[in-house]
């Protein structure tokens, strides 16, 4: 029987091992490690010391060397992609083969619904349409972007907006924001005053006409970081008694503390 779950993978405090949250318990799951990225297409993991990266393999220790190192990586449904010396790669699923698919990029982002990147000299953002060197151009630049299952965000001057999936038009869906994180579940923002955590579920007006189109709702406090998965959101705390790692119990701004301290936490798909 295949076991499928979104789950959440964490970065010890000294980078000295990745865990992974599984059935209520955290399993050590590999060793030292620079960053972590997670997404529909699994976890991976960059050498602390060479910057290669590697992919999970969904058991304990089982890494598969993918690829050098990149100045950062984003994981999408199909993929993992990086930011080369110069230009955007896509991981052709074998080996350590990556394919150029792009120019230079400032930053880049990836979620269920594509990848997009910036362009690093005038911040504007463009889409990946699926084959090398095929971009769209979709809008200007931003403080910060994010993707979700159903669209790009990014933090505007005076709010946050939402790409309505043509030309370079954006709506305005909310009002200022610190940091914006997007996953299947929908997008979370942090108040830029106080850090408190929000959510949105964006619904189509086309679906259900009744419905306001995206409704913003308190989830918690502030955290030093956060992670969206299918269902529910990960934190992670940094309180003066070290932190730890938190998950959203879906309701109010009830969280259960499901892990001690940790360097970053990353939510991925997990197969088993």
């Amino acid at each position: 029987m295949t076991r499928t779950e979104f789950s959440v993978f964490a970065l010890s405090p000294n980078r000295d091992s990745v865990w992974h949250y599984h059935d209520e318990a955290w399993i050590q799951v590999g060793g030292p490690a620079g960053q972590i990225y997670g997404g529909d297409w699994g976890l991976v993991a960059t050498n602390p010391e060479s910057g290669d990266i590697f992919r999970y393999l969904d058991s304990p220790n089982a890494w598969q060397h993918i690829g050098g190192p990149g100045a950062s990586f984003a994981v999408t449904g199909d993929s993992v992609y990086g930011i080369g010396g110069d230009g955007v790669y896509r991981y052709d699923g074998h080996d350590t083969s990556w394919t150029k698919v792009g120019g230079p990029a400032g930053q880049i982002y990836g979620g269920d619904w594509g990848l997009v990147a910036t362009d690093p000299e005038s911040g504007d953002i463009f889409r990946y349409l699926g084959s090398p060197n095929a971009w769209q151009h979709i809008g200007g630049p931003g403080a910060s972007f994010a993707v979700t299952r159903d669209s790009v965000y990014g933090i505007g001057g005076d709010g946050v907006y939402r790409y309505d999936g043509h030309d370079t038009s954006w709506t305005k869906v909310g009002g200022p924001a610190g940091q914006i994180y997007g996953g299947d579940w929908g997008l979370t923002a942090t108040n830029p005053e106080n850090g408190n955590l929000f959510g949105f579920q964006y619904v189509s007006p086309e679906d259900n006409p009744d419905i306001t189109p995206g409704i913003w709702i308190p989830v918690g406090g502030p955290g030093a970081e956060f992670s969206v998965s299918f269902e529910t959101i990960f934190g992670l705390s940094a309180n003066p008694d070290g932190g730890g790692v938190f998950r959203w119990d879906g309701h109010d701004t009830s969280w259960t503390r499901i892990g001690g301290p940790a360097d970053s936490i990353a939510a991925a798909l997990w197969v088993n």
